[in-house]
This record gives C-alpha cells, sequence and structure tokens, in this order.
C-alpha cells in the first residue's frame, strides 16, 4: 500500500483523533523538511530549566529533515532555535525528559533516541504496534518527504 499525504492532511487527520497536544502550535511541510512550533509555555510537567527558558523564549521553532530510513528506523537532522538560539544545540539534555514522555505515552524505551549531532532515531514499528494494536502487522519499508509531503510503503 503507498500512502502519498501532505502534513496538513496528516495533522488534520491527528487533530481528528484527539492526538495533538495542544502546545504545538503548528506544524507544516515545506520541501523536505517538516517544521514545527511548539508553545513551551503549555508543555505538561515541564523541567524547571525549560520552564525557565519559556519564560525567556515561550516559542521554539523546529525544522525536522529525514536523513535515512532503514528496517522501520527513521534517523532526522533536527534544526530547532528558540529566540534566535540554536536550541537544537541542546538536544542531547532532554533523553531524561523524553524517556519520562515515552513512559507516559506506554512507549517503548528506546523507540525514540536522541543521537549525536542533533539527530534522533524513531522505531517506526515499535511505535505503530505500542500506540495501535490493530497496525502491529503493519510494516513501513519506505518513507521519505518531499514537496511538503510525506510519501509511505507499507506492508501487513
Amino acid at each position: 500500500m503507498r500512502v502519498d499525504a501532505t502534513v496538513a492532511e496528516i495533522m488534520d487527520v491527528l487533530r481528528g483523533l484527539g492526538k495533538v497536544p495542544p502546545y504545538v502550535q503548528s506544524v507544516e511541510g515545506a520541501d523536505d523538511e517538516i517544521r514545527a512550533a511548539i508553545d513551551l509555555r503549555q508543555i505538561p510537567k515541564a523541567p524547571s530549566p525549560l520552564k525557565l527558558a519559556a519564560r525567556l523564549v515561550p516559542v521554539m521553532r523546529a525544522g525536522v529533515k529525514l536523513e535515512s530510513f532503514n528496517a522501520g528506523v527513521a534517523i532526522a537532522a533536527v534544526d530547532a532555535s528558540a529566540g534566535g538560539l540554536p536550541a537544537h544545540k541542546l538536544l542531547a539534555f532532554l533523553e531524561a525528559p523524553v524517556a519520562k514522555v515515552l513512559a507516559a505515552q506506554k512507549l517503548p524505551p528506546d523507540s525514540i533516541q536522541i543521537l549525536p549531532n542533533a539527530r534522533v532515531s524513531v522505531d517506526m514499528h515499535a511505535v505503530i504496534a505500542a500506540k495501535y494494536p490493530a497496525l502491529a502487522g503493519l510494516k513501513i519499508t519506505e518513507l521519505a518527504i518531499s514537496g511538503g509531503q510525506v510519501h509511505a510503503v507499507a506492508t501487513v
């Protein structure tokens, strides 16, 4: 099965399912990148350093580019800024908060990993199996982002 959808279409579906947290202000596709604006003040149970940063710079903007996709694992480069400061350089400090979010969302602990050089690894198959058990047999064989669209090929 091949799926081609704009980032806006995907976000509409996720909003309809109640899967977009209130701190996500916007998400859009631009060429080979997905861009998001996050209101740091709206993040529940944020660690103290993040709360302090949110007072100074309330909105963080991030761009994510898919670098590779292999065996269901996506590796993406993250470029984030808050008030013009390169926030993606602080990505390594998010490991503990990410672990807490994964546990709260009942996702496997290593399904999303912070990598060196402002990169993130997402095990798509583990996330899908944990969040959507009815789709546990779904295997994504191809994933790409281009022209503001997400292109995927999956088998069951």
